[in-house]
């Protein structure tokens, strides 16, 4: 099993445990309105509640460890990885950018076009913008993105280590949340700090299951490309 479906289905079975979870606890506290008011509700209420908690805090449990691992062997294949170098004209480009003291942005761009791709190249020609802008960052964010971001042939080393950070990070945070979406629970999070506005997670839309591989990628590593990630993380095959 490659390490993106080892870590895809850990984290969709994590998330189809979570919803029907949540479905139980939803039944009962349907029943249970019933008798809103009556003495013996916000024990009850309290009592289904611990048993929807513990029974995510069990599944969070029984997937966490395989998370963790399909962490580590991304990370692993990550830096046991080759990388494809630049050609010899675009090596030849990019020591001819490095010579001038401050390349204009627009050769920078010409010569961003000719790398094809190539992230080592590009890698480097952002570096040399940095260093050639290191007084003028406006310059480089006001005419041109980020050249390393324009790779298209494979991501760096560093770039693929990053989007693993930021993909564990988000594994983390779906595993210790409630489910609805993160904008909305920062939201309601704010909302209780702030104004002491109490919430049921569950009384808000969940978010859906995830129908794929592609469609857990696409979702939770949004800046980064699903191809060039899984080639960069999957080791060799």
């Amino acid at each position: 099993m490659k390490n993106t479906e080892y870590l895809y289905t850990a984290m969709n079975n994590f998330r189809k445990e979570q919803i029907h979870n949540r479905e139980v606890y939803m039944g009962k506290k349907k029943n249970l309105d019933r008798y809103k008011g009556s003495s013996g509700y916000t024990d009850d209420l309290k009592k289904i509640q611990k048993e929807r908690d513990d029974a995510n805090a069990a599944a969070r449990a029984k997937y966490k460890e395989t998370v963790d691992n399909a962490i580590s062997c991304m990370r692993n294949a990550n830096r046991k990885r080759k990388c494809t170098a630049p050609t010899e004209e675009q090596l030849r480009l990019l020591t001819a950018a490095k010579m001038l003291q401050k390349p204009s942005v627009g050769l920078l761009d010409s010569i961003a076009n000719s790398m094809d791709g190539n992230a080592i190249g590009l890698a480097v020609l952002q570096d040399i913008a940095t260093t050639a802008y290191k007084d003028d960052d406006n310059v480089l964010k006001k005419f041109h993105p980020n050249y390393a971001a324009m790779a298209s042939t494979e991501l760096t080393v560093p770039a693929a280590d990053d989007a693993i950070k930021s993909l564990a990070s988000t594994c983390e945070r779906i595993m210790t949340g409630s489910g609805v979406s993160r904008v909305r629970e920062l939201g309601l999070k704010r909302n209780k700090e702030m104004y002491g506005m109490d919430y049921d997670p569950d009384d808000y839309p969940q978010e859906p299951e995830y129908s794929s591989e592609k469609d857990f990628y696409d979702r939770e590593l949004k800046w980064t490309d699903y191809a060039l990630f899984a080639a960069a993380v999957n080791g060799e095959s």
